[in-house]
């Protein structure tokens, strides 16, 4: 069967997998065992290529949400009650 132009440009970027039928062969015959031994194997792999932010860098992005959804959280409660308020007096009148 003839590669596919997808095919033929994966195979030339490293790091990269084509899901060729030759692959698709053997994984379809590859034991649960094994597609697990070889899914935590990748994932072992690519774990050591994250670059990982530094720990004063993830608690200042950290304060920065916390502080960024407490705003948020007083704007929307004051809306809702200055709009329940309209709505209670349109009710009531």
């Amino acid at each position: 069967m003839a590669k596919t132009f997808k095919d033929r440009l994966m195979e030339r970027l490293p790091g990269t997998r084509t899901a060729s039928d030759e692959s698709r062969a053997i994984a379809s015959s590859a034991s649960f065992m094994e597609k697990v031994k070889t899914f935590l194997q990748e994932f072992k792999t690519e774990m050591k290529k994250v670059s990982w932010p530094p720990k004063r860098e993830t608690l200042s992005s950290t304060a920065v949400v916390i502080v960024t959804v407490l705003i948020i959280v007083v704007f929307l409660g004051l809306v809702d009650f200055a709009l329940g308020r309209i709505v209670q007096s349109v009710l009531s009148y």
